[in-house]
């Protein structure tokens, strides 16, 4: 087919087989981003001069065209390691950290040291690299600061970093960097708060030890009072740990259910629909797992009126049509509560926080 033909040439030079053809047992790797382009392109031009004799036109220009893409190629190249070290550097002057007041906007030096190794620390390697080379170091010093955005900087880098990777994930608890994430947690606000949780969230989840040392550590009132805050973002992402904590973690949801969040998240919804809606409303839906007496009495609390306050929910005008999809079920299931389940009668459990 034409198009497929099309879709196997990249700027007329470079030629995919087709894996369907007889006698072609792999494809090669098609090239994801401009600098493995320009090598592909080298490679081919290689090749072209192997293939057998040609004109010495066609072999000047393959000379030339192979130079401008080596040239091309090397200006290209960043030596990461050298970006991460440069960075640390700057991150971990004490004194020039210490100078930034709050308030004032973060130095050039510095926000560029934190632009340019969020740029790689994405990769799993990288991030590998930057712990190697010291640079867990960077965050008590930095966490230190009494300006906010250099806090909200520190917080984007340490969630990078550790999200999805258990080694870098082991060192935050090493270091007791989760110890200062929580305390930061109880004194940070609005968008700073947000970030603070987002890092704490990135450093425990999917990692037991880091979780269980959360739960040992208090992060679970820590996180039952960033739902009361204002800040959707922070309010948001408590609820999404809050949710993965429930699930995996009965000790827990126990404590989450002691706090009694139920109460919390009425209010919440009460105060009217946000961005924060669907993940609140989704911590419900996991508590109701189980089907915890306690949980049942919170729902049922004639006081707190939830059953009204979720058909209120439901009669949104962004709820008129096919979206919002979970976010309807979540309230189903509460109301599910109501419609299908006893009284339950808890002996010596204290319903209110």
């Amino acid at each position: 087919m034409e198009s497929s033909d099309r879709a196997d040439h990249v700027a007329g030079a470079l030629t995919y087989p087709n894996p369907n053809e007889q006698g072609l047992s792999m494809q090669p790797r098609r090239p994801t981003n401009l600098q493995t382009l320009l090598r592909f392109a080298i490679d081919a031009t290689n090749k072209t001069e192997d293939d057998g004799p040609t004109s010495s036109a066609v072999s000047a220009l393959d000379e030339e065209r192979r130079r401008f893409l080596e040239e091309a190629l090397k200006s290209l190249t960043v030596d990461v390691p050298k970006v991460l070290q440069r960075g640390i550097k700057i991150l971990t002057n004490v004194e020039f950290i210490k100078s930034v007041q709050l308030g004032q906007p973060v130095p050039d030096d510095i926000r560029a040291a934190f632009n340019n190794m969020m740029e790689f620390v994405d990769d799993i390697d990288v991030a590998m690299d930057f712990q190697k080379l010291g640079g867990f170091a960077v965050f008590p010093i930095c966490y230190g600061s009494e300006n906010e955005d250099i806090r909200i900087r520190t917080s984007q880098l340490l969630a990078e970093i550790c999200q999805n990777n258990p080694h870098c994930q082991a060192r935050v608890l090493e270091y007791g960097l989760l110890n200062v994430l929580l305390h930061l947690a109880n004194s940070e606000k609005g968008y700073a708060l947000a970030k603070c949780i987002s890092a704490i969230s990135c450093t425990v989840r999917e990692y037991d030890p880091g979780c269980r040392e959360l739960i040992a550590q208090g992060g679970c009132d820590t996180l039952t009072n960033a739902l009361e805050q204002p800040h959707v973002s922070a309010r948001t992402k408590a609820a999404f740990l809050i949710r993965y904590l429930c699930q995996n973690y009965p000790d827990a949801k126990e404590k989450f259910i002691q706090n009694n969040i139920v109460k919390i998240i009425a209010e919440k919804l009460k105060s009217g629909r946000d961005a924060s809606s669907e993940q609140m409303l989704s911590v419900l839906q996991t508590l109701l797992e189980g089907q915890d007496p306690t949980v049942l009495q919170q729902f049922r609390e004639p006081t707190l009126n939830l059953k009204q306050i979720i058909i209120d929910h439901l009669d949104v005008p962004e709820f008129v049509g096919d979206g919002f999809i979970e976010e309807k079920e979540y309230c189903y299931a509460v109301l599910r509560v109501f419609d299908s389940c006893p009284q339950v009668e808890v002996v010596n459990s204290e319903v209110d926080r």
